[in-house]
């Protein structure tokens, strides 16, 4: 089932987890740029060696590639900078959506 925006992700907890790469939790300030114009603001709510889950305020096309840019933990933080696919997108409120994106780099 779809909700008009995207296709939701896998289901959390109970059933089988087909994703390739184990998902880590983290929140962490992310940048990100929609085909590389100005950079705009959101926060990521888990990540994996294939991708993270962006919360973002704007609705984004299936597809879009986005420049991104986000620190992981550490001492010293790991800066990372790639490229990302909008695969799936969901509202998780007013002004908010949960936004499945891959990574291309």
């Amino acid at each position: 089932m779809t909700d008009g925006i995207g296709t939701n992700p896998p289901p959390s907890g109970g059933g089988m987890d087909r994703r390739q790469f184990p998902r880590i939790d983290i929140a962490t300030k992310i940048s990100y740029a929609v085909v590389i114009p100005a950079y705009e603001a959101g926060t990521t709510k888990d990540i994996s060696q294939g991708g993270l889950c962006l919360e973002c305020k704007r609705k984004l096309a299936l597809g879009t590639i986005l420049r991104i840019e986000f620190d992981l933990p550490g001492n010293p933080p790991e800066h990372i900078e790639a490229l990302g696919r909008v695969m799936w997108q969901r509202a998780r409120g007013e002004d908010v959506f949960a936004t499945g994106v891959k990574f291309l780099t």
